[in-house]
Order: structure tokens, then sequence, then C-alpha cells
């Protein structure tokens, strides 16, 4: 049976359908390699790439409708397309999986985050630490007996992997390194030892630290901290400016995707600051998170927390340099090196780049998932 006539359909209850790991890497990844792609998500239907969106007619963004209702729509819509190989992203799509698994067909879950570690340390349920606690043990109990019925689990990082590979064998690790085929990331600049910023684009919220970073900025006389993204909540913005006393922060608001590779590459460096926590393994850190990879394909020095896969990452390419994330002179210090070495920030942002166009990239990751296409059928 030829590639072009198996179906194979993506399912997400919570991204949007033109997510940049679901849509731009996976779907399109194996459209190009053959295969007749569906993807079930909110909103329109419409037709992209080869790749067929079937779209719930609404972007309802209450936590309710988000975790019970849509759920069951996209699965509805699953039957529907009857696909050979069905491919969900999100927990609350687990029980559905297993459905379309009773109905004989090939099941495969991607495996974004560690989902339990998110109920312990979730900010959205209103509760005691130890109620939380109860639903995270609750969850991973019926996790373990879901995923060992699955044909194939994915995952985004080695800690998770290593994890739920002693529940279901077929589990391998896809990572969200950065397209190479986009041109906007792929241009090749010089590095600007006289830029007057540090740079930011994502989401704007608590998780980058970016009310920290501008505390500390402050201490600089003429370095600017440029922010450009949409923020997670509407006090996140309002925070960052009000901590911001000496005028230094530039928020851009939330610009065209293809604006934000100029800015970036331009900037003198680019601070990754998180917190440790257990939704990436503590002080282990995770590979699913593209932002570093993002920012050593733009050949800018990178400020990044010490965790220990990142800091594996930094000192073997010389790509940064590592900081606790609870220590402001270690931030203080690595960004007055990038001020005080040009000539040796300019060989950071070189290698980073030349590691990421060499290995760190999704051209090597999406043979892993084709493979495991193949496997399956």
């Amino acid at each position: 049976m030829c590639h072009s006539s198996l179906k194979v359909c993506h399912m997400t209850s919570t991204h949007h359908a033109k997510d940049q790991r679901i849509f731009e890497k996976e779907c399109v990844s194996l459209a190009q390699a053959g295969f007749k792609v569906y993807l079930l998500a909110q909103g329109k239907n419409e037709k992209i790439n080869d790749i067929f969106i079937i779209g719930t007619g609404e972007q309802n963004s209450k936590r309710f409708y988000r975790l019970l209702i849509r759920p069951w729509k996209i699965y509805k819509k699953a039957v529907e397309v009857n696909a050979d190989i069905y491919h969900f992203h999100d927990m609350e799509l687990l029980p559905y999986g297993l459905k379309l698994k009773a109905k004989g067909k090939k099941v495969i879950f991607d495996y974004h985050e560690d989902y339990a570690s998110r109920f312990a340390d979730s900010d959205a349920i209103i509760a005691p630490y130890f109620i939380k606690k109860l639903f995270s043990n609750l969850y991973r109990i019926y996790e373990k007996y879901a995923i060992k019925k699955l044909d194939g689990i994915i995952s985004v990082t080695p800690h998770i992997c290593k994890r739920l590979k002693k529940i279901n064998k077929n589990t391998i690790m896809i990572t969200n390194y950065p397209l190479l085929r986009k041109e906007d990331w792929a241009k090749n600049t010089s590095y600007n030892p006289q830029s007057d910023y540090i740079c930011f684009a994502g989401q704007i919220s608590d998780t980058y630290k970016l009310e920290y970073i501008t505390k500390i900025i402050q201490d600089f006389s003429y370095l600017k901290f440029k922010l450009c993204g949409p923020p997670r909540k509407k006090y996140d913005i309002e925070k960052i400016k009000k901590a911001d006393k000496n005028c230094k922060i530039e928020y851009m608001g939330n610009i065209p995707y293809n604006e934000v590779p100029e800015i970036l590459q331009n900037a003198l460096a680019l601070p990754i600051i998180v917190d440790y926590g257990n939704n990436i393994g503590g002080k282990t850190g995770t590979l699913g998170n593209n932002k570093l990879f993002e920012a050593m394909l733009c050949g800018i020095p990178i400020i990044c927390t010490n965790l220990i896969l990142w800091e594996k990452i930094i000192n073997k390419y010389h790509c940064g340099i590592c900081v606790d994330p609870t220590s402001p002179e270690e931030l203080k210090h690595a960004i007055q090196y990038i001020l005080d070495n040009p000539d040796q920030a300019k060989k950071m942002g070189d290698c980073g780049r030349q590691a990421v166009l060499k290995k760190f990239n999704w051209n090597i990751q999406e043979k892993f998932l084709i493979d495991m296409y193949k496997g399956l059928l």
C-alpha cells in the first residue's frame, strides 16, 4: 500500500490548527512523505499545504469547554474521518484515543510535556497543594493504564521518554528543534556588537522571568530590553512595565511571525531564563522548548538557565553563558561579559548557529516521525 492511500489524522483540542509543532512540523512532514493528512482542531475548515484541516467551528477558550466539550466534538469528527493512524496531542483526548484503539485503529499519543506535574504546579487549579497532588497522582495512574494500550508514544525530552518507555516500549523522542526550510530563520546575518538591546520573542508570561530580567537591566546605562509577543494574562505586561523604572522596555506587541527573526538577529544577546520546575524535570530541563534552538539559529549569544540539558549544549558548542535563575549577580555578569567581549560574543553566536544547522533541526527529527509511522504499518 502506498503512502498516498493512507489516511493519518492529527487531533488537538487545546492547540490552534496552525500550531508550529503539530501543523508546520509534523503534519507538513507527513504530507510531504506522501500520507493523506487530516488535522482536527478548533476553528474553521480549510486546506493548506495538502493538509485537510477540519475545525470544530468555534474557538472557545473557557477551560470547561476545552477540557470536556471540545474533546468529544474532536472525537466525533475523528470517527468520521476513518483514518488508518490517529495521532493526538492533549491529555484530555486520552480517553478518546482508547476509544479509537478499541475500533481497531493505530493510535499515537504525542506527549508534549509532563502532564501529571502540571496538575501539581498549576495556578489554574484553585485548591490546596495536597488536592492538586491528589489530582496529579490519580491522573498518573490513569495515564499508565491508558498508554500501555496505545501503539506508540512520542515525547520531547529524555527524562519523560525514559519514564514512558517503561510503560510502553514503543516510545520515541522527537524534539521541537527549529525548521530550516523557513527562510525567515535561515538567513545568515552578521552579529552586531554595537546593538543596544537584548530581546525576547514569545508569549509574555512569568515562565521566562521577564519581570526579573527587567529589574536587572535597569543597572545598565544604555541597554534596552525589547519584547514581542502576546501576553499570557492581561497583567503580565503591566507587571513588567511597573518594574521598568528607567524606561528600558520596548514592548512591540504581537507582531507578525515573519518579522520576529530580524528583531532577534539584531540583538546583542537573547536571554532564556526559566525557573527549575517539576514540569521540566527540576534542574534537568527539557529539549521540548524550542526557544533555545531558535535563538541559536539566529547567530546570537545565548544567556540561559543552567539546566543540565541546556548547559551540556551550551558548553559543548560554546554558544552562550548559563546562569543560576535565582542569582541576579550571575545574570548581570553574563550581560556584562557580552558587552565587554564582542569578539567572543560573535564566536558564540556563530557556533550556536552552526550547531542548529548541523544537528538541532527539524529536518533530522522528521525522519524519526516518518519511521514510526512506517513501523506501525
